[in-house]
């Protein structure tokens, strides 16, 4: 079959792709995988997601990166967890620095980066301790969490758009506190060792890199719009304007393109993005792994709910959320 259409299976990966994860977490991917209206669920976040974050420089400098995203997780979890009978906690400089070494998702240099970036972006404030001025505490905006909680509504919806029985959209419009706990609780699988892209090196080749999560994205929806997720077909991204909505040079998708061909990720030359064929190892991966991350999600958000109060059995696929032992490691 000639290179411009291969057929695909989504199941064609299944045993390597087991043998990354625990059955666990393998288990909770396919419950949202083969869903019947996973793809169409996927299709939406293809859609919702690039809008969100397009042409907005600060917000895409901040977020669309692997490990920026890790640390904007420790940053709104550092803040949640402040306790104001201790100055000392809550988002601070050291606080984070401390969190992104021992997980090592950034190094002091970089923390001091972003949370500079953060705050020329406004999207956070320094605010002094009233008990102790030696202490700067990183207070978030409300244009900040207006951006944060409006990220997560959509993540919901699309949740909500494969299996609706949850209802967590809706949730998330009556309970304020409904996003916090879900995020919280995110926060803490990933300090106790849950990592979204370990199992996916193919994925994480792109959102390791600027641009790339939303390039990839972008490419995967497309594909699968196309053909309804029976085949590969070729894609078309003009990158010049693609960068300039996601605040990425043309010439570093271009190389972004080509280190993919070159690591077998895609099937033929990109040719300056007019001819974007993806593998199917990376179709296969990139959807375990939005599996797993909005699987993930329901977890968090339905362990989220008040005591007493159950979804349906469809809903619930009894699995426990990981608790963290490291807290004090942390200073938090």
């Amino acid at each position: 079959m000639p290179l411009a259409v291969r057929p695909f299976r989504i199941d064609g990966l299944d045993a390597e792709l087991a043998g990354r994860t625990t059955a666990e977490d393998w288990r909770r991917i396919l419950a949202l995988r083969d869903h019947p209206s996973f793809l169409r669920g996927l299709a939406l976040y293809g859609q919702l997601i690039p809008q969100y974050f397009a042409n907005n420089l600060i917000l895409n400098k901040v977020v669309t990166e692997a490990w920026r995203f890790e640390m904007l997780v420790y940053t709104l979890y550092l803040h949640d967890k402040r306790d104001a009978a201790d100055p000392r906690s809550g988002l601070t400089f050291a606080n984070l620095q401390r969190i992104c070494a021992i997980q090592k998702c950034a190094s002091r240099g970089r923390v001091f980066a972003i949370l500079g970036l953060m705050q020329v972006g406004g999207l956070l404030r320094r605010v002094r301790a009233a008990d102790d001025s030696r202490v700067v505490h990183l207070v978030p905006s409300d244009a900040f969490i207006e951006i944060v909680e409006g990220w997560n509504h959509r993540i919901f919806q699309i949740i909500d758009a494969i299996a609706p029985e949850g209802a967590l959209a809706a949730r998330h419009k009556s309970e304020p506190r409904f996003g916090w706990d879900m995020r919280r609780r995110g926060a803490e699988s990933i300090l106790s060792g849950w990592k979204l892209l370990e199992p996916f090196p193919e994925v994480e080749h792109f959102v390791s890199r600027d641009g790339g999560w939303m390039l990839l994205l972008s490419c995967v929806a497309e594909t699968i719009l196309r053909s309804e997720g029976s085949h590969i077909v070729p894609v078309a991204v003009d990158l010049q304007v693609f960068g300039a909505r996601f605040g990425v040079s043309r010439s570093h998708l271009r190389r972004l393109l080509e280190s993919a061909h070159q690591a077998g990720l895609l099937e033929a030359p990109p040719r300056n993005g007019a001819h974007i064929l993806l593998s199917h190892r990376l179709v296969a991966s990139f959807i375990a792994c939005m599996a797993s991350e909005l699987g993930n999600y329901r977890l968090w958000a339905q362990s989220s709910f008040p005591a007493g109060d159950h979804s349906p059995a469809s809903f619930q696929h009894g699995i426990e959320l990981p608790h963290s032992d490291k807290a004090g490691l942390y200073g938090i």
